[in-house]
């Protein structure tokens, strides 16, 4: 072999060149930046990420009986799984101005204080965040401006690839939730919801943010169907009483609050059953979180669904293909690649529930110049649509005279099986 060592015997050689499967990366990871007035700082450092998990003991003792983080560990074993979470803890005094709290959780991102102090996470931990929140402070919009830790959050998201951000927007009347959800529409990495939560505390309802319990229920349908590729929209948000304002839904009404808000980037919580049991007085009901869309105004880019599955499949590519990096550009390399690329769409779309529809890998000689590859550059495209989550399901009904014929063959029937023939004399 003129291409090897010379050598007299026999020898073998590795194929280090083969496909290789893409798995995409668990997505269902809480982040944020909370409260924890009575923490333990041995355990949660001011603003230094922290990953922990909701059965583990010695953490969720050492975060105090208060706070929101505290809040967000009840809501996630509320909804029924053991939460990954990645907090951090800013140093909040309680002689603290609103102002001051605020942007203390905002935080810098060149210090990486804060929210901000997430983008270590992966450094620190192990752990990154896929589902960001900051209970109790993005609902506000300060001087009538974007809310400054919902814009932080969607800063993060840009930098984390596979995380979205769950905010409260404003919970008094769909007014100003919609209008909160404006100063986002044009990115597709915010999903916001329109009331907070009633829960129960010591015994008393008590009014608190939802976004914990979203994010909650984001992760456990992760967890539940295997993969962000499903929206978890029409399910209920158990651990609550119910939420703070009513929105009313009227299925078959394009014009009822909560698709009202819900086609300018809010979602709700409403009560979808009509056998309630009437009462003198009433409290606000309802538990199933009738979320579908983020904030974006693009409606190609608004299903949470869409937008998480483009994010798993932007970041399981480059972690996986990295491999290939290094190795000698020739036709076995690249079919390997085609070949690894197109086995994974094929699993995408074989799923019971398919996560994408149709797909096509291609390697195309016009975007692949000499002088591109003479330098080791290799571009191939990668297309496919995102399953959407059905959303209007529409139902034409008419009148239908064949139903007349219909009946004139059972009435001959049935004159025929008692042997009935004519006309029917009294």
């Amino acid at each position: 072999m003129p291409t090897s060592t010379p050598h007299a015997g026999v020898r073998t050689f590795l194929n280090r060149t083969e496909t290789t499967p893409l798995i995409i990366a668990d997505m269902s990871t809480i982040g944020g930046a909370f409260t924890a007035p009575d923490c333990d700082r041995s355990l949660f450092p001011v603003d230094t990420p922290v990953h922990f998990t909701t059965d583990d003991a010695e953490m969720i003792a050492g975060i105090g009986a208060t706070g929101t983080l505290r809040q967000t560990v009840d809501a996630a074993i509320s909804m029924g799984i053991t939460a990954s979470i990645v907090a951090s803890i800013p140093d909040i005094g309680e002689d603290d101005t609103p102002d001051e709290k605020m942007a203390k959780m905002v935080g810098s991102p060149s210090s990486q204080t804060g929210i901000w102090s997430l983008l270590a996470a992966q450094g620190e931990t192990g752990a990154e965040p896929d589902i960001i929140i900051c209970p109790g402070f993005t609902a506000l919009r300060p001087e009538n401006a974007a809310n400054p830790v919902a814009t932080a959050i969607d800063g993060l998201c840009e930098k984390i690839i596979t995380a979205v951000g769950v905010c409260d927007a404003p919970p008094t009347d769909k007014t100003d939730a919609i209008e909160w959800a404006a100063d986002f529409s044009e990115t597709m990495n915010l999903i916001a919801c329109g009331q907070a939560v009633r829960i129960s505390v010591d015994g008393l309802p008590a009014v608190v943010p939802a976004s914990p319990f979203i994010a909650a229920l984001i992760a456990k349908t992760d967890k539940q169907m295997g993969g962000p590729y499903y929206n978890p929209g029409n399910q209920a948000l158990t651990g609550i009483l119910g939420p703070s304002r009513a929105v009313s839904l009227r299925i078959d009404d394009p014009d009822c609050e909560a698709n009202f808000m819900l086609q300018r980037g809010v979602n709700s919580i409403v009560q979808i059953e009509k056998n309630r049991t009437s009462r003198a007085s009433n409290a606000p009901q309802g538990k199933t979180f009738w979320g579908f869309f983020n904030t974006c105004s693009d409606p190609l880019w608004r299903a949470i669904n869409v937008v998480r599955t483009r994010k798993a499949v932007r970041e399981v590519i480059p972690r996986t293909l990295v491999r290939y990096l290094g190795k000698n550009l020739g036709p076995h390399l690249v079919m390997t690649i085609l070949q690894s690329l197109d086995q994974f769409l094929s699993e995408l779309k074989s799923l019971p529930e398919p996560a994408i529809l149709g797909g096509k890998v291609a390697w195309d000689r016009s975007l692949n110049n000499n002088q591109n590859m003479r330098v080791g550059g290799l571009v191939i495209s990668l297309d496919f649509e995102e399953a959407p989550p059905l959303t209007d399901l529409q139902i034409y009904t008419g009148r239908y005279e064949a139903a007349f014929n219909i009946l004139a063959d059972e009435i001959e029937s049935a004159m025929r099986q008692y042997r009935v023939v004519g006309d029917i004399r009294a």
